[in-house]
This record gives structure tokens, C-alpha cells and sequence, in this order.
């Protein structure tokens, strides 16, 4: 209900708003100044905004600010896979590491 209510009303959210908005994001998530869970709640409010800019923004959109907006967007999915994968690895690195002395302990014992 409360989407449907707010693509009723007009935006005044602009493209060039939105792409800078999503420039941000990308460096607070590279800086590690916020996690990928809210990365990624960031992306989908950011989605919802663009299709609401596009379809009834306070200007038209041209093919050159959909492509860059939509770049903008892309770029901040890509940043909050790529924090996943960092912590995933680092995840898995702290694993062997933890199972690698846990066996040189074992061996020492025998």
C-alpha cells in the first residue's frame, strides 16, 4: 500500500541526486563506514527511487542520465558483492587458520 501511494505522488528526487547519492554509498561501503546489509537495504530504496524518478520525476530523463544512473546503481550492487566477498574470504582465511593449529596441536600431542 505504501508504494503504491508514494508512485502517486510526483517525485523531486532528481537522476543527478540519486547517481551522486550512489557514488556515496560505494565509498562508504569501500571505507567499510557501513556493512553490506545496509548496502544493500540502501540499493533497494535507491531502485525504487530511480523507477519513481524515471517514470515521473520532476524531468526527463534522457538515454544518457538512464544509462549513468542506471551505471550508478550497478556500481553499488557490485560494491555490497564485493564487502560479501571480502568478508567471506577473510571468514574463511581465520577457518584454516583456526583448523591449521588445531591439527598442529593434535600432531604435538600424539
Amino acid at each position: 500500500m505504501e508504494d503504491r501511494v508514494e508512485q502517486d505522488e510526483p517525485t523531486q528526487t532528481t537522476a543527478d541526486g540519486l547517481t551522486r547519492l550512489a557514488t556515496s554509498i560505494v565509498e562508504l561501503l569501500g571505507e567499510q563506514a557501513i556493512d553490506s546489509r545496509l548496502g544493500a537495504k540502501l540499493l533497494k530504496r535507491l531502485e525504487k527511487e530511480a523507477k519513481l524518478v524515471a517514470e515521473s520525476g520532476p524531468h526527463l530523463l534522457d538515454k544518457a542520465q538512464k544509462r549513468t544512473l542506471r551505471e550508478a546503481l550497478e556500481g553499488v550492487e557490485h560494491a555490497v558483492r564485493q564487502v560479501d566477498a571480502n568478508l567471506l574470504v577473510s571468514a574463511n582465511a581465520k577457518l584454516r587458520s583456526t583448523d591449521e593449529s588445531s591439527s598442529k596441536k593434535a600432531k604435538t600431542k600424539s
